[in-house]
């Protein structure tokens, strides 16, 4: 018999011989596959025909979005008074009159059935003179109608705007009573103007704008105290 030979292979004891009995008689006697055992790996025991598996990846809960929070628009009530005030107008004539002066007054109240009407004045004070101040004075009173959709008002004197009418509609986004008027100018140009009436504390913040074919050519910011009844 000649001389044996130990040799560690990953954990397993392997007896050979040399000689006759060597490796190929030793593999010449074998008759099924080599069983190579487990292998112990920290706390956790493998069989070697076992395929590995990564643990499942834990995934944290979604987490519900929060709902977006749109303040109420207020009710048509809160802006039934009378308020007045100052404002500052800039607009294509700045370059000659430089920014115009304008003294604003403004009445809203109920009108008909769940409607309202809102007159307002305005004072224009341009440049010039100040002996001879060019002083200009405008009024206009709307009134408006529930339209057919839910926090929507039309005015009652829409015309057709190609004839020479106009149209107006109102609507209230959150503290703001938005009034706007669409029309045709006599050159084919059409005309929108905004007037945004806000309130704020004891009073109410007024954004006039007034765009001709998408470029803005008047703009009017203006504050304003409600007044005592």
């Amino acid at each position: 018999m000649g001389r044996r030979w130990i040799g560690a292979v990953t954990g397993v004891v392997i007896v050979g011989c040399s000689g006759a009995w060597g490796a190929r008689g030793l593999a010449a006697n074998m008759t099924g596959p080599i069983d190579l055992g487990t292998v112990k790996t920290g706390a956790v025991q493998l069989n070697r025909s076992d395929s590995l598996q990564s643990p499942p990846l834990s995934r944290s809960p979604l987490k519900p979005k929060a709902p977006s929070r749109t303040a109420a628009p207020l009710k048509l009530a809160a802006f039934f008074g009378s308020f007045a005030g100052h404002g500052l107008s800039d607009g294509d004539d700045s370059a000659y009159f430089g920014v115009t002066q304008r003294d604003l007054d403004v009445q809203i109240s109920p009108a008909g059935e769940a409607g309202f009407s809102v007159a307002w004045t305005t004072v224009l004070r341009a440049g010039g003179d100040p002996k001879a101040p060019n002083v200009r004075r405008r009024s206009v009173t709307m009134t408006f109608a529930p339209g057919p959709r839910p926090g929507l008002f039309h005015a009652t004197d829409n015309g057709d705007p190609l004839g020479g009418g106009m149209v107006s509609w109102a609507r209230i986004s959150g503290n703001t009573l938005m009034i706007e008027q669409f029309d045709v100018l006599a050159d084919g140009r059409h005309e929108i103007q905004t007037y945004a009436r806000t309130l704020a504390g004891t009073g109410m913040k007024l954004v006039y704008t007034r765009v001709v074919d998408g470029e803005r050519t008047r703009h009017v910011r203006g504050d304003l105290v409600k007044n005592a009844n």
